[in-house]
């Protein structure tokens, strides 16, 4: 069988695919990953065969000019969070007017292009590959106009808590064809169409799937390759406490986050052992830190985990699925509204604490963490979510599955719960 992965320049979700894709070529089958040069080095370094022919917009640049239009339609006395970043340069502005706004017809032209160009690029080397099955992530949809050109199944992989649609208010996944590419290869397609969904979420916390089949999978963490620290593998001193300043967060909200700063201090200053994981360019932004907070470069996650008493991040999905597998307390400093949504979900789980982390005080910051890292209640939540998300159908049996779909065309919910009922 021959699988074709495709995946947008959004490393996060990329990376909870990789079990599936190694399950898929240890069972024998051909697997390729369609992505941007961005994402060149981390499909490579995760062993799997990268083929670069999607294009597309920079997504900080992206997401950047989102919270500046949003700060520009919000009247300025219901302002209460810092000024975006420049949209382009990713420089901090002292106004909204620092933005010149002429500069978007021009970006409006070259995102449409690269949008243009990677759906025309897919559908080309999907004609040379000629795929049996597509595995797609919520931002490269390339894939499920490829698997209806080809009469193919495709299966939507979820990073954890974003479904197919959303019901809440606000959220927007794009349901429809913006850029009229599928429409051009006379196909009418939205997220509605998604027949597949595989997703990793805790019982409690499944997204809005519509008419989406879904196919639960276990999550195994995996955040890229990177030899293990030494300090690591040295004795606890108390407990300990990671920071997780994501890419996301850096590049999207500049590296002065003050809840992310406020939360490394309030640590450090409690006596426990602080690491933060992030590009050491980042951590430089925050300028000097307590003798007990020790920086990881990119360390992956599940090397940090398993020794940690409290995760603190800024509400990715990633960030919630690598603590909620391996049983760890959270505290979400929710930078986006999708986070905060996440959070309503979870919180009432008991494992998970979420504040808006463009709005939160060092004061609500000290006293959040305070209750998370102390309070035993959190350590019996966390492990029992653990063993919410550890507990579902293995990689290897979803490859099955998968191989079956591919084989039959089609699955159906009795399928899905012959798998899910095998040890």
């Amino acid at each position: 069988m021959k699988v074709l992965f495709t995946v947008s320049n959004w490393a996060g979700h990329y990376m909870c695919m990789v079990p599936l894709a190694w399950a898929l070529r240890a069972a024998g089958h051909d697997v390729k990953v369609a992505c941007s040069p961005s994402q060149v080095r981390g499909v490579a370094a995760a062993g799997m065969m990268p083929v670069s022919v999607l294009d597309g917009p920079d997504m900080m640049e992206s997401a950047r000019l989102g919270f500046y239009v949003q700060a520009l339609y919000t009247p300025q006395h219901m302002v209460e969070q810092p000024l975006p970043l420049n949209p382009f340069t990713g420089r901090p502005m002292d106004s909204l007017a620092d933005f010149d706004t002429d500069l978007l017809a021009d970006y409006w032209k070259r995102t449409v292009t690269a949008v243009q160009r990677s759906y025309d690029n897919a559908v080309d080397y999907a004609a040379h590959y000629r795929p049996d099955l597509v595995v797609h992530d919520i931002m490269a949809v390339e894939g499920a106009l490829v698997a209806e050109l080809h009469h193919i199944p495709s299966v939507y992989f979820s990073p954890g808590f974003i479904g197919t649609i959303e019901t809440e208010p606000g959220l927007d996944l794009v349901s429809g064809d913006p850029v009229t590419e599928f429409r051009k290869y006379g196909v009418e397609w939205s997220r509605h169409q998604i027949r597949y969904a595989i997703d990793p979420s805790p019982d409690v916390a499944i997204p809005p799937m519509g008419d989406a089949l879904r196919i639960p999978i276990r999550y195994q963490p995996y955040n890229g390759s990177q030899d293990v620290d030494p300090w690591l593998l040295g004795p606890r001193r108390g407990k300990r406490v990671c920071v997780v300043w994501g890419n996301s967060a850096t590049g999207v909200f500049g590296a002065q986050v003050p809840a992310l700063r406020h939360a490394v201090d309030a640590a450090a200053q409690r006596g426990v052992e602080v690491v933060i994981t992030a590009a050491s360019s980042e951590v430089e932004g925050l300028g000097a830190l307590p003798p007990n907070v020790r920086v990881l470069s990119n360390c992956p996650l599940e090397l940090i985990l398993p020794d940690c008493d409290l995760l603190v991040h800024h509400g990715s999905a990633n960030c919630y699925m690598n603590g909620l597998a391996m049983g760890v307390p959270q505290l979400s400093l929710a930078l986006n509204y999708d986070a905060l949504i996440y959070g309503r979900r979870l919180d009432p789980q008991g494992a998970t604490k979420t504040l808006p982390g463009l709005k939160a005080s060092r004061e609500e910051v000290d006293e959040a963490l305070g209750s998370v890292l102390y309070d035993h209640r959190f350590r019996v939540a966390a492990q029992r979510m653990r063993e919410s998300v550890t507990t579902g159908p293995t990689a290897v049996q979803v490859a099955e599955l998968l191989a079956r779909l591919a084989d039959t065309g089609a699955l159906s919910p009795e399928d899905v719960a012959e798998f899910a009922r095998r040890p």
